[in-house]
């Protein structure tokens, strides 16, 4: 199954079955209102302002003003929906199966379909706009796209980021502009110029990262597999690789104090992170996994009130942490 489910979500084995059958293969079967769709899986959650927005299986998107209470909106697919970002308080857009892309421009009370390519069996699994007209897309078996117009069009980027068959998971950009892609298989490719060029760069691990989340001026954090997460304290410092004659890339040579593991008692794969508004940064994953990564600290610390299920998302409203995952929608008392 081509689902990023199936790769970061071992409960989803049947990830690409939750999305209604497509009888027509060009025209997508509109989600269906559930009085259950906060107890439906979902895979993420986006701030828009004060409103926080959930997306998951069947086409279901749900919006929430305190966490607690949610209102499912009509939306024009039924296919697992991955990603959902925010611009500002009002313009943004979700990713999903079948290279699904959609967009919103009033707080994502409506949405209106900008993609939908399921002859491709590809997944969009992040997007990352730098303003209201130019983005980035990318997803499962090489999919990276870009738009300058607001996700009206995309086009393949030409780059030397995946290998031919690679899942990239994640975009993000970082406090000093570099964009870094993580995915499969060790993959992780920078970019300094917003885009234009892409390198593949020297990784600590070979194994799958799920995502990364900023970390000072030039650094981030990676996660992926069996609790494997790490430190990069400049990214842009870290080596240039070429590939072999095989095509394949190495995992190089981290320079010295190039990458540091933070630890956490267990091996869980985590799948998202977020950066709260006390600095701490959130890690989620497999039974229903929280840790908790503090400045300067190696160690992270669990948090619990992740229940027994795979958490995807966590996010946070006023002082509540939101999470999304196998079971729905709950939250907890953040410091907890």
């Amino acid at each position: 199954m081509r689902s990023v489910w199936l790769a970061a979500f071992p409960f989803a084995l049947a990830g690409a079955a939750f999305a209604a059958p497509q009888d027509d293969p060009i025209q997508p079967h509109h989600s269906v209102l559930s009085a259950l769709a906060d107890d439906g899986i979902v895979t993420d959650l986006a701030r828009a302002g004060d409103t926080l927005i959930a997306v998951g299986e069947r086409g279901h998107v749900l919006r929430s003003t305190d966490g607690e209470t949610w209102t499912q909106i009509p939306m024009p697919v039924s296919v697992m929906l991955t990603r959902v970002e925010f611009l500002d308080a009002n313009t943004g857009w979700i990713g999903g199966h079948d290279a699904t892309i959609l967009k919103t421009e009033d707080g994502g009370e409506t949405w209106s379909l900008q993609n939908y390519q399921p002859e491709l069996e590809q997944a969009v699994y992040d997007l990352h706009f730098f303003d209201a007209d130019n983005g980035l897309a990318v997803g499962a078996y090489d999919l990276f796209w870009r738009t300058d117009d607001g996700g009206d069009s995309w086009t393949p980027v030409d780059s030397p980021v995946g290998q031919g068959e690679l899942h990239h998971y994640s975009i993000t950009e970082l406090a000093d502009g570099t964009l870094l892609i993580a995915g499969e298989r060790s993959m992780l490719a920078r970019s300094t110029d917003g885009g234009e060029t892409w390198d593949r760069v020297a990784s600590p691990y070979f194994g799958s990262y799920f995502g990364a989340v900023p970390n000072g001026d030039t650094g981030a954090i990676i996660f992926g597999l069996r609790g494997n997460v790490y430190l990069l304290p400049n990214v842009v410092e870290l080596p240039t690789l070429e590939p072999d004659e095989y095509g394949e890339y190495p995992l190089g040579e981290m320079p010295e104090g190039g990458a540091t593991q933070l630890t956490f008692n267990g091996n869980d794969s985590l799948f998202n992170a977020f950066v709260a508004d006390d600095g701490h940064t959130y890690f989620v994953g497999v039974n229903g996994t929280i840790v908790r990564y503090t400045e300067g600290e190696s160690e992270l610390a669990r948090v619990p009130g992740g229940g027994a299920s795979a958490v995807g998302d966590i996010d946070q409203l006023d002082d509540n942490l939101v999470l999304g995952g196998e079971t729905g929608l709950n939250h907890l008392a953040i410091g907890r």
